[in-house]
């Protein structure tokens, strides 16, 4: 009686689960199809998949088959999607994508709830729903946003989990295939996780110049990475967005801080080449006060993350609830500033920010269970939710409505930071 019992118990919770893996598996291999057929077409992973031949045919790795903005690195870790056809490549690696963005929403799930559930949460199904069309962009394209995502957080997870040599090596590998990433070892550096922050230091040392060596001899090595500085660190940083004449990257669709201020304090055309002009600018002011615009953005985003994880509570595990939710929206809140402070922002960059979604989707679940509601998560969230919609605007592109609904989520974790703080030092 009590085994029948606990699986008629158990069955719903299994048929949730079931019909949102049923319903993810449909997606991935519609996914799969359409990256198949466009992939001769305009796709990043197309231009992953001409590197990885080129470099496998002539043994250089090169910076102008579409990987300008990649380390070295990137060339030879890419290099076995080369030894398939284009086609199948780019479908198997959407299809990889979207495990692991899979892999990803179950290991946030087991850090945020605590307790068994029947079915998928609510606060699941929603932050999911507002990571989709970002998440359905980085599948499309075939980037590795969904790859970086899931290294990143399973550096968290593995952290909480008390295996911090390990993460480190997950946030290294992260840091290796996309920059941004490495925004977050200086996190750790500031909790004083030091395995953590070590080894992805030395996983990104060792593994982006020693694989490079091996394959291209340690001369070519530093040629490249000194090339790669020129050209993708200068060449594309802020300060050249907001003084050159005509900053490049100035598509629409890129939503960085530093472009959406001179796309509005400046006369900069937004639009596609071939398109008319497409200019949101409220204001015509010099490029200098552009630039001194972007340093206080800045330092504003960056000051008040840094400072709040300053005076974080040096316990590890922390001792409290609040103290504990404390830290989980600072990790949050310095995957907001990843982006907050990148020179470039794609559509496929965004799924970066799965995590503080997730964790405010969290809260206004607990809080409603409460019989409350948490106006803060509920206003982020439906500011990210707004972002998402005016995706199919370009104006509002240009203008900067989603690197403004990073923002808005940014601001939240850091009320919640404050709030939790608050209440755990009157327990």
């Amino acid at each position: 009686m009590t085994g029948a019992g606990g699986a008629h118990q158990h069955s719903p919770s299994r048929r949730g689960w079931l019909a949102l893996a049923g319903v993810g598996l449909v997606y991935a291999v519609a996914i799969a199809f359409v990256v198949a057929y466009r992939a001769e077409s305009t796709s990043d992973f197309r231009d992953f998949w001409r590197n990885a031949v080129h470099f496998r045919e002539t043994g250089q790795i090169a910076a102008d088959l579409g990987v300008h903005n990649y380390l070295p690195f990137f060339t030879t870790f890419m290099l076995p999607w080369g030894l398939l056809p284009l086609r199948v490549a780019a479908a198997a690696f959407a299809v990889l994508s979207l495990v692991l963005f899979a892999i990803t929403v179950v290991l946030v799930e087991s850090l945020l709830d605590d307790r068994a559930r029947r079915a998928p949460r609510a606060a699941l199904l929603i932050a999911i729903a507002l990571m989709l069309p970002y998440v359905h962009s980085c599948a499309v394209l075939g980037n590795v946003g969904l790859l970086v995502l899931f290294l990143a957080v399973t550096a968290w997870f593995l952290v909480e989990r008390g295996r911090e040599w390990e993460a480190g090596v997950a946030l290294g590998l992260a840091t290796l295939i996309k920059l941004l990433p490495a925004l977050l070892i200086l996190f750790f550096l500031l909790k004083r996780r030091w395995r953590v922050a070590g080894a992805a230091a030395a996983v990104t040392v060792a593994f982006g110049l020693g694989l490079p060596a091996l394959t291209v001899g340690w001369q070519q090595t530093l040629s490249l990475h000194k090339d790669f500085y020129t050209r993708a660190v200068r060449g594309g940083s802020a300060i050249e967005t907001l003084t050159s004449e005509r900053p490049t990257k100035a598509l629409y669709s890129n939503n960085a801080v530093p472009i959406v201020l001179r796309r509005l304090l400046t006369p900069v055309d937004g639009g596609r080449a071939d398109h008319h002009g497409l200019y949101v600018n409220v204001t015509d002011l010099p490029r200098g006060a552009a630039l001194a615009t972007y340093v206080a953005l800045l330092a504003v985003f960056a000051g008040v993350t840094i400072a709040l994880t300053l005076h974080g509570a040096r316990t590890w595990p922390p001792e409290s609830t609040g103290a504990a939710l404390a830290i989980r929206a600072q990790f949050g809140q310095w995957c907001c500033l990843m982006l907050l402070a990148s020179p470039l922002v794609w559509t496929h960059y965004l799924p970066l920010v799965y995590w503080p979604v997730a964790v405010l989707a969290d809260r206004l679940e607990r809080t409603r269970r409460a019989g409350r509601t948490c106006r803060l998560s509920a206003t982020a969230l439906v500011c990210w939710l707004l972002g998402a919609l005016l995706l199919s605007w370009p104006a509002a592109r240009a203008a900067g409505a989603q690197i403004a609904s990073v923002a808005a989520v940014w601001l939240a974790t850091t009320v919640l930071i404050l709030r939790s703080r608050a209440r755990a030092g009157r327990g």
